[in-house]
């Protein structure tokens, strides 16, 4: 399943860079047929909705996350306490959302890959020259539109759905997707991303997804035992109980100096 999960993530990478590479213009035409389809009187109705959903976005990520932050809190100062999700599930879930949305996608795709947004190209009224998805040289300075964080965070979500229960694994990662692919549809009835961005940001979220998974759970020369990892970060708790402790007693009242002999 993994490595048919890793071809399908790759095919449709090359097979996606390969069509708008060919014909750049698809990404044109696909922004004109959402800039068409969100001038329309019933989808402009659902613009408050739609907005709504955009908000409640980052703290749906919150709430999925949240397991995970605790349970690495609890593991490093309170180790013999119980916790929701095991340590390696916990790593999951922190490491390929900071790993994929947060560092490829957020810090070095958009800040590095000066692609403007449709809004910004002289095609929808704006300023700069369209750049096909493969050149990272354009108008825009800062929060490109290659590739689109929203829908990279959405897509996100099917790493927690992979660790619920069997029963409801599957049913978890349909919603995933649907999730994901709402958020996509929104970006780009918005105008803030071309069809190639979306795309391109659920593959390389689901690549980072795959890779952090393989690592901690299914790769024999990485994969750690829990034991070892609630230890580490126990360890981890003493030490920066002592370094506090430490700062602490540094910081605190000092005896007054005797007065020097008459």
């Amino acid at each position: 399943m993994a490595r048919t999960s890793l071809i399908i993530l790759v095919f449709l990478g090359v097979l996606t860079g390969v069509i708008f590479a060919a014909d750049p213009s698809l990404d044109l035409r696909a922004a004109s047929f959402f800039y068409d389809l969100a001038a329309q009187p019933g989808v402009r109705r659902l613009d408050q909705a739609i907005e709504t959903v955009r908000q409640v976005g980052p703290f749906v990520i919150v709430a999925a996350t949240a397991p995970a932050a605790v349970t690495l809190i609890m593991r490093t100062l309170c180790p013999r306490r119980p916790t929701l999700i095991s340590t390696r599930a916990a790593l999951f879930l922190i490491l390929s959302l900071a790993l994929g949305p947060g560092l490829l996608v957020n810090v070095v795709l958009k800040e590095g890959w000066a692609r403007p947004r449709p809004g910004m190209v002289t095609q929808f009224g704006g300023d700069y020259t369209f750049m096909p998805w493969w050149d990272p040289r354009g108008g825009c300075d800062s929060n490109c539109s290659f590739v689109s964080g929203e829908t990279s965070a959405a897509v996100w979500m099917t790493a927690p759905a992979m660790l619920a229960p069997p029963p409801w694994r599957n049913v978890a990662l349909a919603a995933a997707g649907l999730y994901g692919i709402a958020f996509a549809c929104i970006r780009l009835l918005a105008g803030g991303h071309f069809l190639s961005d979306v795309i391109f940001a659920a593959i390389f979220t689901g690549l980072v997804i795959w890779t952090v998974h393989g690592f901690l759970f299914r790769w024999p020369f990485s994969r750690v035992e829990e034991g070892a990892l609630n230890a580490a970060l126990e360890k981890l708790g003493r030490s920066a109980m002592r370094i506090f402790v430490s700062v602490a007693q540094s910081r605190g009242p000092r005896p007054d100096k005797p007065a020097p002999p008459a």
